[in-house]
């Protein structure tokens, strides 16, 4: 690539670092968030990294679509806030009105729906409002809990922080129910031998899942829907979805939340100032240069 003789001077110093601010916004990777025990969709593997569908799903349009992801998994009540507030770039979850509101949506890329999980005595549930004056487990700031406080069906909420241990707390007797998506609830069964579970009610809550993405980044929910669509086409997102975890993920210890955002934000801001750092000398030495 031929590049233009530039003119000594503060002139030609500015062209140096308006050529190069294109490098560093290239260089910005997209943060994504989740919840460290959310598995099999997105969690923390024994070796304390992200793992998980969604996890592979966003690492694999990355790749196709030329663009870098790094991960922040914390408490799930603190994530939509960061996302919110530009903290996140990209957090996937289900779609709601109320969330549509705050956030852009990628193209979804499953159908899920919740269940009302309970002991098997406990008989048949045909909807939310049999659930009147019992108590219910949801996770704090999950779509069931955001649902469930805006309704006036005169149910006790117990708010969980992490979403299949609201099925452990039926077990503890901390709450009745547990209100969980269908394919959280079955493998918290599973996971945790719970035999005296089961799933009560029909599907409820049946809702579209995608990645939420940042108001802020407009042109990144396009390159997300593009790798979808090329993913969708090929067969690699059916593939991605039916995996599993790779073992046993504990749910009952919380975990330190990770803050990889700032840390990645801060990372990103020394070495841009080292680059123009690094411009700004050349540039005073062309600019003194006699041949400059």
């Amino acid at each position: 690539m031929l590049i233009p003789r530039l003119r000594r001077g503060p002139h030609g110093l500015l062209v140096l670092l308006a050529l190069a601010m294109p490098a560093l916004a290239r260089a910005e990777p997209a943060l994504v968030g989740g919840d460290p025990n959310y598995p099999p969709f997105h969690y923390l593997n024994d070796q304390g990294l992200a793992a998980g569908r969604d996890v592979e799903l966003i690492r694999a349009i990355a790749a196709d679509q030329g663009f870098e992801v790094q991960f922040s998994l914390m408490e799930w009540g603190r994530v939509l806030g960061q996302l919110e507030r530009g903290s996140l770039d990209v957090v996937p979850m289900f779609i709601t009105e109320d969330r549509r509101a705050r956030f852009d949506f990628s193209q979804p890329f499953a159908r899920r729906h919740h269940q009302v999980f309970g002991p098997r005595r406990a008989g048949r549930v045909e909807g939310v409002q049999e659930l009147a004056g019992r108590r219910v487990a949801v996770q704090f700031a999950g779509m069931a809990y955001e649902w469930l406080a805006n309704q006036d069906a005169g149910i006790d909420i117990r708010p969980i922080n992490i979403e299949d241990s609201a099925v452990l707390a039926v077990v503890r007797g901390e709450a009745d129910y547990a209100l969980v998506p269908s394919d959280i609830g079955e493998r918290a069964i599973a996971v945790h031998g719970l035999d005296d579970i089961v799933a009560l009610s029909p599907p409820l809550l049946e809702r579209d899942y995608a990645f939420g993405v940042s108001r802020g980044r407009p042109a990144l929910r396009e390159k997300i829907d593009a790798g979808l669509a090329r993913l969708r086409a090929n067969g690699g997102l059916a593939q991605i979805m039916a995996g599993e975890v790779e073992g046993r993920v504990p749910v009952e210890r919380q975990q330190r939340p990770i803050e990889m955002g700032r840390r990645a934000s801060v990372s990103w801001w020394i070495a841009g100032l080292i680059l123009l750092g690094l411009l700004f000398w050349v540039g005073t030495r062309w600019a003194r240069s006699p041949e400059g």
